[in-house]
């Protein structure tokens, strides 16, 4: 029981009393989370390939940087499906992280776009914009900043928080 308390005590909690997501989990479930997104590149990738006659799109092939941008999108357009409609993806719902906004409302398109984008910028940056969260209070990344959200962890026999938010 004393173990218990000293744990809780050392682990930063949200204004409603949820704990922070740390980045060790959130790297986790970012892990689980690559393995869909590399089973749709894969799937986008045969049907690339399928319209350009059976061959293989390369980096000299004129609808390359179309092929690069569809391949992003389709990875966004997974997390943004699953941001808003369960407030959380495959790998988030494994580690039971949720993403949650400010005012605890829907994530809007605009801002899922938002927030992919400065991960990966996060990522570029030699994971300096996933690294600050080590430092922080509130445990955020920088596309938590920039996009105005947080991710938290449902608590332990709790009902899943994204029940409470309204429907599409």
């Amino acid at each position: 029981m004393k173990n218990t308390k000293q744990n809780k005590k050392h682990q930063p909690l949200t204004a409603t009393g949820l704990l922070y997501c740390p980045l060790w989990r959130r790297l986790l479930a970012i892990l689980y989370d690559s393995f869909a997104a590399i089973a749709l590149s894969f799937l986008l990738g045969a049907i690339w390939v399928s319209l350009n006659s059976g061959q293989a799109i390369t980096s000299d092939s004129p609808v390359y940087p179309l092929f690069l941008l569809s391949l992003w999108m389709t990875v966004w357009l997974y997390l943004a499906i699953s941001w808003r409609l369960m407030g959380q993806t495959l790998g988030m719902r494994a580690w039971k992280i949720y993403l949650i906004t400010s005012d605890n409302s829907r994530i809007s398109w605009l801002v899922s776009l938002f927030r992919y984008t400065a991960a990966w910028l996060s990522l570029l940056f030699f994971g300096m914009g996933f690294i600050i969260s080590v430092i922080r209070q509130d445990r955020a990344c920088l596309h938590d900043l920039i996009s105005n959200t947080q991710l938290i962890i449902k608590p332990p026999g709790g009902a899943d928080i994204c029940q409470t938010r309204p429907k599409l």
